[in-house]
């Protein structure tokens, strides 16, 4: 009997951490595009003279979706995160999350009753990681193609990438620190990010 308990035990997990994985994040992934262009549509007078909404929009409703240590991991690569000290990998992450938030929201300042249509996966997520394709449809017709690769962690779908016209977000950062480490420091490239994202902050 022992045994059966504890076998039965064994595919419960099993089947639990199944469910996880074959659960979908495009319904996530709509209603937080729902919040935020409702909340664009709402304000669309405001946009252009106030980024700072635009922003505040992101921050509330996407960032919480991204797994936003995760990317300033990779960002950096190994080999920088590893020799980074516990207080840089922390300031690192968060000017690095300020600057998520502006790429994203920058575009959205532009906000002209947009459309985003999520295309159907073409399959059920099998593992930890998935990519859910999306369309921005502007009012012209015009389409955008929007990626987001996502990773389950603690059953939760997290998005650590978002690719633009095939352009990975990722990648291109990784491109641009591993540039400015070669010339500097970390500690140099998190006062350039503050000073950008300052910057922005005064302009608005």
């Amino acid at each position: 009997m022992r045994k059966f308990k504890t076998f039965l035990g064994c595919c419960l997990v099993v089947a639990s951490s199944f469910t996880w994985a074959a659960t979908s994040p495009v319904p996530m992934l709509e209603k937080t595009a729902d919040q935020i262009i409702d909340t664009l549509d709402k304000n669309k007078g405001q946009l252009k003279k106030n980024p700072q909404l635009v922003q505040r929009t992101v921050r509330e409703h996407l960032l919480p979706h991204i797994d936003v240590q995760g990317m300033a991991r990779s960002v950096l690569g190994r080999n920088a995160w590893t020799r980074a000290t516990p207080d840089e990998r922390g300031r690192f992450t968060q000017a690095f999350s300020s600057l998520v938030v502006r790429t994203y929201a920058a575009p959205l300042a532009e906000y002209s009753n947009e459309k985003i249509m999520f295309l159907p996966e073409r399959a059920a997520p099998s593992g930890r990681f998935t990519r859910v394709n999306s369309v921005i449809i502007r009012p012209n017709g015009q389409k955008i193609p929007l990626s987001y690769s996502l990773v389950l962690k603690h059953g939760t779908w997290k998005v650590y990438d978002l690719s633009v016209e095939g352009v990975s977000l990722l990648q291109s950062f990784r491109t641009q620190f591993g540039q400015i480490l070669k010339m500097t420091d970390m500690d140099a490239l998190i006062m350039q990010l503050n000073k950008q994202n300052n910057s922005e902050r005064q302009a608005a």
